[in-house]
């Protein structure tokens, strides 16, 4: 790391934590890799609009009141399921797409699910539900209606099918030291986050950069949002995770996630999130290929993508009822 960008951004990160509109901050010093997150933009066009909001986040909603409860208890590996459900509960708008996720034809329950404490208990499980209801409250805070052409179903196919798909291979690896599923289930989940804060925070930019992508699309998104807005939405996405504070985990991947390189922690879940994500990518496009991850189960891929495949329909319901 170069003295000058150190120098550069400390000052700048402290004045902002130390600024009244950053209450939900604690005050701490700029960490290092926020660093690292600033060294990958530097490249970028520092002067584009974006880049400035990102730096100040003036734009960008605080933690939600109910992700950030969810937050800690996803820290929590003994959380009990009562008081996960109490969270949710509170909370009527994420209580009842938790409560149609349960009863959708993805997850297909023999007998409707009334409470979340069943939906815990019977479909989805603890970790889950948890995790699921986190993510949903985070997506919650970021707008994406000033953006015509951003597709919020396939947003949530991608992210909801990748962490499902994840997460089931982290469970079949045959690895020495298998990842943890609820981990890349977060991941997967995740992953996308950056899509939702630029088109939250320069739709009109995000519109023509997916008018680019419809016009050509065998050019890449990554490329058009970099040379319209400064940034894409990989960077995006670990900036957002950091500046709200959730598992380091989850920014790593993301950072990464477009890199050949691997992060030191998680590289195994990265691996198994892209895997994932790139099957379910062929899905979508109408061009299913073979499901091969190395280090995990021959059987349990090729079992997992034809019963993945017969609930797509079911999958992409579930998606378009999230919008």
């Amino acid at each position: 790391m170069e003295n000058g960008l150190e120098q550069t951004l400390a000052p700048c990160w402290e004045a902002l934590l130390r600024g009244r509109r950053f209450k939900f901050l604690p005050l701490q010093p700029l960490r290092p890799e926020m660093l690292g997150f600033f060294a990958k933009v530097r490249s970028m066009d520092i002067q584009k609009p974006l880049y400035k909001d990102l730096i100040e986040v003036d734009s960008i909603p605080p933690l939600p009141a109910t992700a950030a409860t969810l937050l800690m208890m996803v820290a929590d590996p003994d959380v009990e399921i009562e008081a996960l459900a109490l969270v949710i509960e509170r909370d009527p708008p994420l209580s009842a797409r938790l409560l149609g996720i349960a009863n959708s034809a993805f997850y297909a329950p023999p007998t409707p699910v009334m409470t979340i404490k069943e939906a815990i208990v019977r479909v989805l499980g603890l970790h889950m539900v948890r995790n699921m209801a986190f993510g949903m409250a985070l997506a919650g805070g970021l707008s994406t209606s000033s953006c015509p052409r951003f597709d919020l179903t396939h947003y949530w196919v991608m992210a909801l099918g990748t962490a499902d798909l994840a997460s089931g291979m982290a469970r079949a690896a045959t690895l020495p030291e298998p990842p943890d599923a609820d981990a890349a289930y977060l991941v997967g989940l995740l992953h996308n986050l950056g899509e939702l804060l630029l088109v939250h925070l320069r739709p009109t930019e995000m519109d023509e950069a997916l008018r680019r992508l419809a016009a050509d699309p065998d050019s890449s998104l990554i490329e058009h949002e970099r040379e319209i807005i400064g940034i894409d939405h990989w960077a995006a996405g670990a900036f957002l995770t950091r500046h709200w504070q959730l598992p380091p985990i989850v920014g790593a991947s993301i950072e990464r996630f477009d890199d050949d390189s691997e992060p030191r922690d998680g590289k195994q879940i990265i691996h198994l999130v892209r895997a994932a994500r790139c099957w379910l990518a062929g899905v979508v496009a109408g061009h299913p290929g073979a499901l091969q991850v190395a280090g995990v189960d021959e059987a349990y891929c090729e079992q997992r993508s034809t019963d993945f495949f017969d609930r797509y329909d079911a999958l992409r319901v579930l998606a378009r009822s999230m919008g």
